[in-house]
C-alpha cells in the first residue's frame, strides 16, 4: 500500500496538452439581377416593390427586393429606385427562421452592355450582420431612372445589377498533441451574434448632448460646441489650429472651465453643422431635397478638402458623380477643378463633350460660376480638353 500511493499520485498530476488555431476566412459570391420591362414598372402605384427569386450566396440564402419609385415618398419625388439585400428564411431551413449571419459586406453595381462594373454607380455597405430583426439592407438612392438612361446600360427595356456578397465566417482547428499523432480538423458556425460597432451612436449623442464639450466654434457669428480630443483626431488642421488657439473662461455655476476658441470664415454655418456631424458619426445626415444634396455637397467637398478629411472627400466627390446633368455640370466642375478632384472634374467633363450638352451648361447659371472662380488660362484648357473628347466621340 506503501508503494500504490505514490503512483496513484503520479498518475493524477498526469495533463494532456492539446493545441488550436481560430481564424477568419472570406467566402465571396455574386449574383446579377436583370430588371426587364421598365416602362412598366414606371406606372406601377408608389412604394411597390418586386422581390427576386431566392439565391444561394456566400453560404446564405438571399433575395434582392428592388422598388422602381424608390422606398420611401422623398426618393420618389426625386426619381430614384431604391434596391435592398434580404436574408431569405429559407437560410434557416424555412419556417420563417432567421440565421443571423457572420459579418456581411455587399454592393450593388450597375452593368453595361457588356456585361462591366460601371463604378460611378456602385453602392457598397461594410461589415453589415442580418438577423431577424435587420434582415434587409440596402440603398434608398440607388440611381435615378434619368441618370439609368443616360448612361448606356439601358437596351430593350432591361437593365442589369450585380450585388457582390462577401461573408467573414469563423474556422477553426483543434489538435490533439498527447503523443498518438492525430489531428482533428474541426469547423463550426458562429453561435453568437455579434452586432455591428455602434460608438458612432454613441458620440452623436455626445454631439447632441454636448456633454464635456471645451470648445466653442465660432461659424458665421453662429457659436457652437464640440470635443477637442475629437476634432484633433479627425483632422489634422483642426489639431494644429487648436494648440494654437487661446484658453477662455466660459461662465458658469462652478466657476467656470477653461475653453478653447476656433473661428471658421468663410463656410456656411449649415456645412460646418453637416462636417460636425460627420467627424462625430462617420455619415452624412439626410438630405430630401436634390437640389439641397448637390449644393450641400459640392459646400462639404471644399470643407472637407479644407480640414483634410480625405474620406468625406471622397464620399461628396462619389455622391456628385452621380449627380451630374445640365444644372450641375458647370458648378460641379469648378468645384472639382479647385479642389484637385480628377475623377469628378473627369466625369464632369465627358459630361459636356456629349452631343448637345455643352451648349446647354453654357447658357446655365452654373457655368458663371466657372468663369468667376478659375483663372482664364484654367477657363481655356477646360475648354479645350471638352472639345478634345467631344472629337474623340465623332465618328
Amino acid at each position: 500500500m506503501a508503494v500504490a500511493t505514490p503512483l496513484l499520485s503520479a498518475a493524477a498530476r498526469r495533463c494532456t496538452r492539446s493545441a488550436s488555431t481560430i481564424g477568419r476566412r472570406e467566402v465571396m459570391d455574386c449574383h446579377s439581377l436583370t430588371i426587364d420591362g421598365c416602362t412598366t414598372f414606371k406606372m406601377i402605384p408608389n412604394t411597390w416593390f418586386s422581390t427576386s427569386e431566392s439565391f444561394m450566396a456566400a453560404g446564405h440564402v438571399w433575395r434582392i427586393r428592388f422598388y422602381p419609385k424608390g422606398a420611401r415618398e422623398c426618393f420618389l419625388r426625386r426619381g430614384y429606385m431604391s434596391i435592398y439585400l434580404e436574408l431569405d428564411s429559407a437560410a434557416g431551413g424555412g419556417g420563417g427562421y432567421y440565421r443571423t449571419t457572420d459579418p456581411v459586406d455587399f454592393r450593388f453595381t450597375l452593368l453595361d452592355l457588356a456585361g462591366n462594373p460601371v463604378p460611378q454607380y456602385s453602392r457598397a455597405m461594410a461589415a453589415r450582420v442580418f438577423s431577424a430583426e435587420s434582415r434587409r439592407m440596402g440603398f434608398n438612392d440607388f440611381i435615378r431612372w434619368k441618370d439609368l438612361e443616360r448612361s448606356g446600360c439601358l437596351k430593350d427595356d432591361r437593365f442589369t445589377v450585380r450585388c457582390d456578397i462577401t461573408v467573414f465566417q469563423d474556422y477553426w482547428t483543434a489538435d490533439d498533441n498527447d503523443g498518438d499523432g492525430a489531428v482533428a480538423p474541426v469547423q463550426q458556425q458562429v453561435t453568437v451574434a455579434v452586432p455591428p460597432s455602434n460608438l458612432h451612436e454613441h458620440l452623436g449623442d455626445l454631439l447632441g448632448k454636448k456633454q464635456g464639450a471645451d470648445v466653442k466654434v465660432d461659424v458665421a457669428g453662429e457659436a457652437l460646441d464640440a470635443h477637442g480630443w475629437l476634432l484633433a483626431a479627425r483632422s489634422p488642421v483642426f489639431e494644429a489650429e487648436l494648440l494654437a488657439a487661446a484658453k477662455e473662461k466660459a461662465p458658469s455655476s462652478g466657476g467656470g472651465a477653461a475653453r478653447r476658441r476656433v473661428v471658421v470664415e468663410g463656410m456656411d454655418p449649415r456645412v460646418f453643422k453637416a462636417m460636425l456631424h460627420f467627424m462625430y458619426t462617420d455619415v452624412l445626415p439626410e438630405m430630401d431635397q436634390e437640389e439641397e444634396t448637390v449644393a450641400m455637397s459640392q459646400g462639404l467637398l471644399a470643407a472637407a478638402h479644407r480640414y483634410e478629411l480625405e474620406r468625406l472627400k471622397l464620399i461628396c466627390e462619389e455622391t456628385l458623380c452621380r449627380r451630374i446633368d445640365v444644372d450641375t455640370a458647370a458648378s460641379t466642375l469648378a468645384v472639382a477643378e479647385q479642389h484637385g478632384c480628377r475623377a469628378l472634374k473627369a466625369a464632369c467633363l465627358e459630361f459636356m463633350a456629349r452631343p448637345g450638352n455643352l451648349k446647354a451648361v453654357l447658357e446655365t447659371k452654373g457655368f458663371e460660376k466657372i468663369k468667376a472662380n478659375c483663372p482664364a488660362v484654367m477657363l481655356d484648357l477646360i475648354m479645350k480638353q471638352v472639345a478634345a473628347r467631344m472629337a474623340i466621340q465623332q465618328p
